[in-house]
C-alpha cells in the first residue's frame, strides 16, 4: 500500500480563471492559470519530492506540463475530477489523498507538513472565503466532494461520523480567484 497521493485537479488554461475576466484579457488569464499550475507542481517537488502526484484535467495542455501522473477527466466539473481522481488513488492502494487547487497563492512547505501530519480521517483547511484549499481524505474515497461556494462547511458535513480536524493554515487560506485576490497577491505569483 502507498501512504499519499497529492490530487490536482486543472481547467484547461484557455478555460480557466473566469472570475477574473473583468480584469484580465483571455490570453492574460490562460497564461496565469498556466504559471499557477506550473509553480503548485513545482511547489510539491520541493516540499514533498518523495510523494506521487497526480493531475485530473481534460486539457492536451495540461497533460504536456504534467510530470507526475495525469488521468484523463471524463466528467465535467471540479467535484467530478476530484472523485476520478479518488478513485484512482483507491484502485490503486494510496492509503489517502490530499487534494490541493493548481492556484494557491503563496502554500508553505511548513504548513503542508503541519496539515500532513495529521493521519486519518478528513483534515481541511478552509480558504478565506469559505472555500475549500486543501482537503487530506483518508481513505481517498471515503466522502463526497463538495467543491463550490461554502465547500468548507458541505466538506465538514461530508465527514459525518469520520474524525474532521479542521486545520487554518495562513498559507492555505488564499487562492486567485478574483481581481481581490490578484490585488492581494500581485507580485507574488508573477515571479
Amino acid at each position: 500500500m502507498k501512504d499519499l497521493l497529492f490530487v490536482i485537479p486543472m481547467k484547461d488554461p484557455a478555460l480557466a480563471k473566469s472570475r477574473l475576466s473583468e480584469v484580465l484579457t483571455d490570453a492574460v488569464r490562460a497564461r496565469l492559470a498556466m504559471a499557477l499550475f506550473r509553480r503548485t507542481l513545482g511547489f510539491l517537488a520541493e516540499a514533498q519530492p518523495d510523494v506521487d502526484v497526480l493531475v485530473v484535467s481534460e486539457s492536451e495542455v495540461i497533460k504536456a506540463e504534467t510530470t507526475g501522473y495525469f488521468l484523463r477527466q471524463t466528467g465535467s466539473g471540479l467535484n467530478e475530477a476530484v472523485t476520478e481522481g479518488a478513485a484512482w488513488a483507491a484502485v490503486r492502494g494510496y492509503a489517502a489523498i490530499c487534494v490541493l487547487p493548481a492556484d494557491l497563492a503563496d502554500p508553505s512547505a511548513e504548513d503542508l507538513a503541519r496539515l500532513l501530519a495529521l493521519g486519518a480521517g478528513v483534515s481541511i483547511a478552509p480558504a478565506h472565503d469559505g472555500g475549500t484549499n486543501a482537503l487530506l481524505v483518508s481513505p481517498p474515497d471515503a466522502i463526497s466532494f463538495c467543491y463550490g461556494k461554502g465547500s468548507f462547511l458541505a466538506h465538514q458535513r461530508a465527514a459525518a461520523g469520520q474524525p474532521c480536524t479542521i486545520m487554518p493554515l495562513e498559507s492555505f487560506r488564499y487562492d486567485i480567484d478574483t481581481s481581490a485576490d490578484l490585488a492581494r497577491v500581485r507580485g507574488v505569483v508573477w515571479a
